[in-house]
């Protein structure tokens, strides 16, 4: 549980360092936070191809291993 909440909390970090979400406070002291849907989806999707390029990689290395091993 504490793992999935320390990965939302590094998502929107992500996000608000990459512009996709955007914090503003007005002069009476309120916050305002804006999100641009399409940057996050943008954002996303590069995030998926890179983790399937990872998980991809773990794979491949874990065949060569166990090949390895075996010979």
């Amino acid at each position: 549980m504490r793992l999935l909440l320390i990965l939302a909390v590094v998502a929107v970090i992500g996000l608000v360092v990459t512009g996709a979400i955007t914090l503003q406070r007005s002069e009476d002291n309120k916050i305002t936070i804006q999100i641009d849907k399409s940057k996050v989806r943008e954002e996303a999707s590069e995030v998926i191809e890179k983790s399937k390029e990872v998980i991809q990689g773990v794979r491949e290395a874990s065949r060569q291993r166990q090949t390895n091993l075996a010979n």
